[in-house]
Order: C-alpha cells, then structure tokens, then sequence
C-alpha cells in the first residue's frame, strides 16, 4: 500500500498524467472557445505548478498545518534545520530536480499562455 501512495504522489506520475490532462483538456478547450481556451489551459498549468511549488511538491495542502504560505514555509524550514546531514542533502536533491522539472513546466505554460493570447486577439477578436 505504502509504494502504491509513493507512486500516485509522485512527481514522474505527476508529469505523466498531467501531460495526458493538459493534451486532452487543450483540445476540448479549442474546440469550444478557441485559442482563448489555449491561453486559459495555459493560466491554469501556471497556478498549478505554483501550488505545487509553494507545497513543497504537494498539490493540494495537508491539512495539519493549514494552507497559509507562512504556515508552510515555517513547517519547511523547521524539518530542514532538524534533519541529518544525509536527509538534508536527500531533501535538496528532491527539491532541486523538482525545482528544475518546475522551470520547464512554467516555461511551457507560459508558452501556451502567449500563444493563446496572440492568437485570441489576432485571429478571433
């Protein structure tokens, strides 16, 4: 039960199921309202991967300590100052690859964003 929990909270699934969402919801989206559809798959994906970075690769928050940005932060950096030197170099490789996957998530949703947004105003305003 405990790798099936690791497996769905994981960030490789994460990637690829968002990836089979983003493609099947972008085409819905031009289907129904056009390129301004592009643009607002393209806002969601940032608000997303936001969350996502502000949870510390969650998410949706945990609800032990609330969903406030200081809460969380304070939660983060009380477990960073009480880790051991292996769990703290662990912690920052996590974070850094996840760092990494979320730049090119963002960079990929803005994308989207611009081009939705050109299109919108070019080709259907």
């Amino acid at each position: 039960m405990d790798t099936v929990y690791k497996l769905l909270h994981s960030v490789k699934f994460a990637f690829a199921f968002g990836a089979v969402v983003v493609v099947l919801v972008s085409t819905l989206a031009y289907i129904l309202v056009g390129w301004l559809g592009i643009a607002l798959v393209g806002l969601m994906g940032v608000y997303i991967s936001i969350r996502i970075d502000l949870h510390d690769g969650n998410a949706v928050a945990d609800f032990d300590y609330g969903s406030s940005a200081v809460t969380m932060l304070a939660k983060q950096i009380r477990e960073r100052d009480q880790a051991q030197n292996h769990e703290r170099e662990k912690l920052q490789k996590e974070r850094s690859y996840r760092k990494k996957l979320i730049y090119l998530l963002n960079t990929l949703w803005l994308a989207m964003m611009a081009l939705g947004f050109v299109m919108f105003s070019t080709r259907q305003v």
